[in-house]
């Protein structure tokens, strides 16, 4: 009695063991939960569209949490395609066996993102001068980036954050001044915006090791600090400044 017990205990380890690592690693494919993720997503904005083709249920084994996740989804804003190489949707599990599935956590990486699909996804930019300024301005580089939104108790949503870098940048600032091969990384939530390590190169001065803050809470505020490489030559056309006597 004692050897069978010992054989159903070591059985039911096993069968335990593999689980976790099948869950941890490949994952257990549903179609289950398409209907409530895409419903969920969909109806937290009315101008989003989300069609998922496959899912697997996974387990983040750090976080010691269950969560689906699905790999190049079809998401659009506003009709405009956003390129979406994977999604994770972390599922409360006490709400998974109550059958009322309650959503904690969506995290989201994109694929690289070129300034030129930025500039078609720019139609939905609000206010306007913010497009006007991407559109004139912005004329080359790409985007990495990473996105969690968080949902309440209620599956509404919450809080975010944002995270990534942005790679030779080329835009144009003032008058004939062109900021280009602009490296940086970024963090951005409810109520900061931070960039990080920025590096930027222009006809007459190099910035190196750039940071800038934006505070939107509770009231707008930019704190920012550079370090800058200035090479100028007296009378050297410089058409951004209207006087150059005082430079």
């Amino acid at each position: 009695m004692r050897k069978f017990f010992y054989i159903i205990c070591i059985v039911i380890l096993t069968l335990f063991i593999s689980t976790l690592s099948i869950l941890a690693t490949i994952g257990l494919e549903t179609n289950k939960f398409n209907n409530f993720i895409q419903k969920k997503i969909n109806n937290t904005n009315t101008n989003i569209f989300l069609e998922l083709i496959t899912v697997r249920f996974k387990l983040d084994i750090k976080k010691i949490s269950l969560f689906l996740e699905t790999t190049n989804p079809i998401l659009k804003y506003r009709k405009a395609t956003i390129p979406v190489q994977n999604i994770k949707v972390y599922i409360d599990f006490i709400s998974l066996i109550k059958a009322e599935p309650k959503i904690k956590k969506i995290y989201s990486v994109m694929n690289e993102i070129k300034i030129d699909q930025l500039k078609k996804l720019s139609v939905n930019f609000k206010p306007s001068s913010i497009k006007s300024i991407f559109n004139n301005k912005v004329q080359d580089g790409t985007l990495n980036l990473e996105i969690e939104v968080f949902l309440n108790e209620n599956n509404v949503f919450e809080d975010f954050i944002a995270r990534g870098f942005v790679k030779e940048l080329k835009t144009s600032v003032i008058g004939g001044l062109i900021l280009e091969n602009t490296n940086f990384t970024f963090f951005a939530d409810k109520t900061d915006i931070l960039l990080k390590n920025i590096y930027s190169e222009s006809q007459i001065f190099k910035l190196t090791d750039g940071d800038l803050k934006i505070s939107l809470l509770p009231e707008i505020s930019l704190e920012t600090n550079f370090k800058t490489n200035i090479k100028y030559k007296y009378g050297q056309n410089l058409p951004f400044f209207d006087n150059q006597e005082y430079l």
